[in-house]
């Protein structure tokens, strides 16, 4: 594959690639290469020296207080494997299992699938509704972000230059006891498999034992310059039942969380019919729970 690349550098340790990151503003980091390696060959971006993630230890799930912590680095297909992220958040589980094909998965970084900033990076909508927490580290020391303030726009994060994401934290769940946790994500496209999400949604809510829905989450990727929280669609259902017409009114109000365009994988039309239709299906299988 012909790239632009004169040079790799193989760090060993974060503070060393923080250095080279901040000593050569042609160098990039890379981590899986799925997205920039595509962007490089195509010359949608241009770098003369990467900056290869490999050797920092940043891969790994672990449980601490409060939440599991995932590594940058980690691959999609250990967190669609993981056992702690399929109990406990099963919309990311179900995101990093659609990423591509397996051999995609096989690769792909959950920090680099944010760190590309995508409208339609499909990890988004899950870590959206989880309240995720993302952990920044620069020459300068760390910050942590709310994973809403993290896309600014397409391709545009809140990432510095110098900066790197080396952690992603996802608070557990708490939800009252009379109640039962309902979490999913989807995506439509094209094809079945690797396909660039056309719309996608992620949905959270606690069913209380009257069918009422609690703590409401919703978040859509490719339907907005960023991916978004529907929280006007949250407000209507919350402290209701999703009967046809809670249903309804959500779906009407969904039409003002997102701002779909037309591009060469969809109009924004079917992009609001398909966030609709996604947005409704949720709801009916929360009603069913």
């Amino acid at each position: 594959m012909d790239v632009p690349v004169q040079q790799v550098i193989r760090p060993t340790t974060v503070a060393e690639a923080l250095a080279v990151l901040a000593g050569r503003p042609d160098s990039r980091p890379i981590a899986g290469g799925t997205d920039l390696m595509v962007q490089l060959r195509d010359g949608r971006k241009r770098v003369s020296c990467v900056v290869d993630l490999g050797g920092l230890g940043l891969a790994g799930i672990r449980q601490i207080d409060g939440g599991v912590e995932i590594g940058a680095s980690t691959r999609m297909d250990s967190i669609a494997a993981d056992d702690g992220v399929r109990r406990h958040f099963p919309a990311l589980a179900a995101a990093a299992g659609t990423v591509g094909a397996w051999p995609i998965q096989c690769r792909a970084t959950l920090g680099g699938n944010l760190a590309n900033a995508s409208p339609a990076a499909d990890t988004a909508p899950a870590l959206l509704v989880a309240e995720a927490l993302l952990t920044v580290v620069s020459a300068a020391g760390t910050r942590r972000l709310s994973v809403v303030d993290f896309f600014l726009g397409p391709g545009r994060s809140a990432l510095a230059p110098g900066e790197l994401l080396v952690s992603v934290f996802l608070p557990l769940v708490q939800i009252p006891p009379d109640c039962r946790l309902v979490e999913r994500f989807v995506k439509t496209g094209p094809r079945l498999e690797q396909v660039i999400s056309v719309v996608s949604l992620a949905g959270r809510a606690a069913v209380r034992t009257d069918g009422a829905l609690e703590s409401v989450r919703l978040a859509l990727g490719s339907v907005a310059p960023t991916p978004v929280r529907a929280q006007r669609a949250e407000t209507v259902v919350t402290g209701r039942r999703p009967d046809p017409v809670a249903r309804r009114e959500a779906v009407q109000a969904l039409q003002h969380d997102i701002a779909p365009i037309d591009d060469v994988r969809a109009p924004a039309r079917y992009r609001r019919i398909a966030a609709a239709v996604l947005l409704d299906r949720f709801l009916q299988e929360a009603a069913r729970v």
